[in-house]
């Protein structure tokens, strides 16, 4: 619980730019920033979001609501304006609501070590709750501590609306075996590129489900959450230290009641043989998956644990204005780079004739499937995707095959059988079938 008055201490504005602050144990600084703000640790420790902060290391974080952590006390230099940033103290240590995350590390950790001892298979977790309760967040501290020990968990992001080492619209699987890039516009890290990454990049299995949620298409979710299952079974069983590791699943938000939204669980939980379920922020959502595995078990033989959590009280709503630059901030950093890796992307003119487009049916359904659309007005500044397909196979193989890359449309010249494209890399598009989904929407200013 915090102190009255001293729960939320907003930091004194001052005439300079460049300002310290102080941390005691246990405390945190919470900041919202929609223009560049860099963050120096002059002394002590701090992590944010489970990541070791380096001594003096400049870290830039540009269109974030997120916050920085000391358990021993700190002091932080901070360049730049916020638009909104507090201290949260707490009477006491133990009441920080980051304990609670370091305890469900620590009892991962537990079965971690059992499972290396048996040669099984380490906790299989998925993270589910309504929107904005800090799921990714939470998702993002248990790989974190648990690759900081030498773990190497695999991560699944089962959440469309957003990305991880990908852009959004997809689902995606990688293992984590390095430290994540807090700087990257995902807080995960950087995926392979035209340019030098000053962390280690990430190799993630790609699918595009192309909408927002999952609820759009559920029988097209469950199709590329299996295929993103039998991926993920394949690399446990071919390496003993992610196998006994374990997979961290990023779960998509639930409404209170949502009975489709339940029913999506549970095909995650059969797929993926989840063994722990943790609950952030609903009593509701708490009591209904409690009634549904209180007697299944996984297909290994366990039980299923339902372990609820509450929202910590630092994690904030996200309007849709927000939500949006995020969005196109991550399909900016895609084509472009960050501010400290710049990136060449290259336009390449083609004929229409040479590309072959996929579009997510407009039909209302349960499966909407894809159809074949020739280049028009229409598809300017969207993203499609890359398939690892081919032309001569059907339009659904397609659609659920894994993603090679992405292009943006910049330009379509109807009259003379002309589209331009973005691309990150140079090279000839070939033959790889293209998707055009609906999410995420047209970025109209990617280019300027």
């Amino acid at each position: 619980m915090s102190i009255p008055g001293l729960g939320q201490i907003p930091t004194q504005p001052t005439a300079s730019s460049t300002r310290v602050i102080t941390l005691r144990p246990a405390c945190e600084w919470r900041f919202q920033a929609s223009s560049p703000v860099i963050v120096k640790l002059l002394s002590g420790t701090a992590e944010k979001d489970g990541v070791e902060l380096g001594p003096k290391n400049a870290y830039t974080f540009t269109g974030v609501k997120s916050k920085i952590l000391t358990w021993h006390g700190c002091e932080l230099e901070i360049d730049g304006r916020c638009d909104v940033d507090s201290v949260a103290e707490y009477a006491n240590p133990t009441d920080n609501p980051a304990n609670v995350h370091v305890n469900l590390h620590g009892q991962l950790n537990d079965m971690r070590q059992k499972a290396a001892r048996e040669g099984r298979e380490g906790p299989r977790v998925l993270i589910v709750g309504p929107a904005d309760v800090g799921k990714t967040t939470v998702a993002r501290t248990l790989t974190s501590y648990a690759t900081r020990q030498g773990y190497q968990p695999l991560v699944v992001n089962a959440n469309p609306k957003e990305g991880l080492l990908s852009l959004p619209g997809t689902l995606s699987a990688s293992v984590l075996a390095t430290v994540m890039d807090i700087e990257a516009v995902d807080g995960w890290g950087s995926t392979p590129t035209s340019g030098p990454s000053s962390v280690p990049v990430k190799l993630p299995l790609v699918f595009y489900y192309g909408l927002a949620s999952p609820d759009e298409d559920p029988d097209f979710y469950r199709e590329l959450m299996s295929k993103l299952a039998g991926s993920v079974s394949a690399r446990l069983s071919e390496d003993d230290d992610v196998k006994s590791s374990g997979v961290i699943i990023d779960g998509m938000g639930l409404p209170e009641q949502s009975k489709d939204g339940h029913e999506l669980v549970a095909h995650i939980v059969d797929e993926f043989s989840v063994n722990v379920i943790i609950v952030i922020g609903s009593t509701s959502i708490t009591s209904e998956l409690s009634k549904r595995f209180s007697n299944e078990r996984t297909s290994l033989g366990e039980p299923i644990s339902i372990v609820p959590i509450d929202k910590s009280d630092g994690v904030v709503v996200r309007d849709e204005a927000f939500l949006q630059h995020v969005r196109e901030a991550a399909i900016k950093e895609y084509f472009f780079g960050d501010s400290k890796r710049t990136l060449s992307p290259l336009i390449q003119q083609v004929d229409f004739d040479s590309v072959i487009v996929y579009h997510t049916s407009d039909e209302h359904s349960h499966h909407q499937g894809v159809t074949r659309a020739d280049p028009s007005t229409p598809m300017g500044h969207w993203t499609f995707a890359i398939m690892h397909a081919t032309p001569k196979e059907s339009p659904d193989t397609v659609r659920a095959a894994s993603v090679m890359g992405f292009l943006y449309v910049s330009d379509v010249d109807e009259e003379r059988r002309k589209i331009k494209l973005l691309s990150p890399v140079s090279g000839r598009l070939g033959d790889q079938p293209l998707v055009w989904g609906k999410w995420p929407e047209p970025f109209i200013n990617l280019l300027g």
